[in-house]
């Protein structure tokens, strides 16, 4: 049997792999259009800051090495231009054409350039390839600029932009979103918002660029700045031309349609990474992800496929993560946003939680949150912090994978020693929260209902009287968590009376304490003082950038 693969990227180059490990006798061709085999994209921006020192430990590997190593034959710089499905042929600039008995499509995406006045400019970039590293290189190094803007709050504009920041460059983000990553809700994305704040980074959040001149940009309130040059990092678009040409179908996402054994409409062509349409797997949604470790298991279910295997390709989580600076943040399945659009009716709350023994001397600080229906089914979990948060997300990603609820959270069993966790993980503690939630022994209110609520309710700080007075919420009394069994006739019946700390779980404990003597008028702040705070100051600090001028 002839295979022919058109894209030689990790998912292209993964398939080919496999295939050849299940099968010795079939013919195995890469079609290429760039000059490298299997680029680690998700290295480029770290190249730009020499984090990543050259260039070619980003190629996974060469054609010659294919050649030797898989008897795969690999050819570069060989753009298919159609595929001619009654023939079984595809169409190759420059070549003759070449005839399959199996089409593998994993062209990937393409970083779109929106149709803005000025974005051809010289002084304007994508991060797609290495080569397009090499020109903002280049660029730097022959023109020393100094103020950068970055088109995109995603991922890559996110870890470009810190490694701009990295060489010494003032570094401006502009996003039309109200918060950076998609991945994150905005309460959790306040962390990030604040930290990247406080190393230098100009945030222009709810804005779009509507023009690029030649020294200045302005932006769609009228707002403009000064830059030198700009990288654009919008997200990318799948490349559906040839599907589209070969009359392949496209599914409601925009993605090409695909069955469970990855197969398209056309029985002998397979596709897989970004272009594929996959099934949600909390929504059941149909979606696109550009994630290379689903571009990467899907391809391996082509090659069970081809390889006589009965391997199937069910659903796709989501769940990503991104380290910038010394900050961590991370999600697996549906934010709120994502959840509100399918309908899906929710819980959550946020956790503090310390990533090991709070007497270690280099514990750190996380925040967590939760996201779970009324039966506790688990629907999605965010973390950021400087802790090992990327252990946290994955124990929580593989919880909602394997249908586990939230309660049930509270019984895992961990490996304990003080430099790693804690004799109660946080994600025990989370169970506990969620437990707590859903058996009605604690009520939370968040920071927009108590910004709607103030003057309605009764807001009771129950830290110490040295802490209260470092700081506390306007119209706040305090009543100490020690005195509070003392003050009962201050707490009234009638009205909420909202309990917070500076993290939550003295309030939570205050609040059983009323609770058992007869008080159901008591909600606990989510997240605490800390929280509170973190969401005000992102409020006032995007307001004061991004508002109107």
């Amino acid at each position: 049997m002839k295979i022919v693969i058109i894209g030689g990227g990790a998912a292209g180059t993964a398939c080919a792999t496999r295939l050849r490990r299940l099968n010795e006798n079939d013919e195995i061709i890469i079609l290429e259009k760039g000059n490298v085999l299997a680029s680690a994209n998700c290295g480029l921006p770290y190249l730009l800051s020499g984090i990543v020192e050259d260039g070619k430990m980003l190629v996974g590997t060469t054609p010659e090495q294919m050649k030797q190593k898989y008897n795969v034959d690999c050819r570069l710089n060989a753009e298919v231009e159609f595929i001619n499905r009654e023939d079984k042929t595809v169409a190759v600039k420059g070549r003759e054409p070449e005839n399959y008995d199996k089409l593998i499509i994993t062209t990937g995406a393409y970083q779109l350039r929106p149709d803005i006045d000025g974005i051809l400019g010289e002084q304007i970039f994508t991060v797609n390839n290495l080569e397009s590293i090499y020109k903002i290189k280049e660029f730097i190094k022959l023109n020393q600029p100094k103020n950068i803007v970055v088109m995109g709050g995603g991922y890559t504009g996110v870890e470009t932009a810190e490694n701009l920041m990295r060489l010494g460059l003032k570094v401006s983000i502009v996003e039309a979103s109200p918060h950076l990553l998609p991945g994150l809700d905005r309460d959790m994305a306040a962390l990030l918002h604040n930290y990247l704040r406080g190393k230098g980074l100009g945030l222009y959040l709810n804005r779009k660029i509507r023009k690029f001149g030649d020294k200045q940009v302005t932006l769609d309130n009228g707002l403009t700045f000064a830059y030198d040059m700009a990288i654009i990092a919008t997200g990318v678009r799948p490349d559906q031309r040839l599907s589209i040409l070969s009359d392949l179908e496209i599914g409601k996402s925009g993605g090409i349609k695909v069955n469970e054994h990855m197969q398209t409409s056309d029985k002998d062509i397979y596709a897989a990474g970004d272009d594929v349409e996959v099934t949600d797997y909390v929504t059941g949604q149909p979606v696109r992800m550009a994630l290379a470790g689903l571009a990467v298991k899907e391809a391996r279910i082509i090659a069970d496929h081809l390889g006589g295997l009965d391997s199937r390709f069910e659903h796709a989580l989501g769940t990503s993560i991104i380290k910038i600076f010394g900050m961590t943040a991370a999600s697996t399945g549906a934010g709120e946003e994502k959840l509100k659009k399918a309908g899906i009716a929710y819980k959550s709350f946020n956790l503090y939680g310390f990533d090991h023994a709070a007497y270690m001397p280099d514990n750190e600080l996380m925040l967590l949150k939760l996201l779970f229906d009324d039966d506790g089914r688990l629907l999605g979990a965010q973390a950021a912090g400087r802790g090992n948060i990327s252990k946290r997300i994955d124990i929580l990603a593989l919880a909602i994978q394997t249908g586990m609820t939230a309660p049930e959270l509270e019984n895992v069993e961990f490996a304990y020693a003080p430099p790693f966790s804690s004799g109660k993980d946080t994600i025990n503690i989370l169970g506990s929260m969620a437990d707590n939630i859903l058996g009605e022994r604690v009520k939370l209110l968040d920071y927009d209902a108590l910004q709607k609520q103030k003057g309605e309710v009764m807001l009771i700080d129950i830290r110490t009287p040295r802490d209260f007075e470092t700081g506390h919420l306007p119209a706040a009394v305090n009543i100490p968590l020690t005195a509070l069994r003392h003050n009962m006739n201050a707490i009234p019946h009638e009205k909420k009376v909202v309990l917070y700390c500076r993290y939550g779980a003295g309030s939570y404990a205050a609040a059983r304490i009323l609770i058992n003597r007869g008080f159901d008028n008591i909600y606990i702040l989510n997240g605490g003082l800390e929280l509170y705070n973190e969401i005000l100051r992102d409020e006032a600090e995007t307001e004061a950038l991004s508002g109107n001028p």
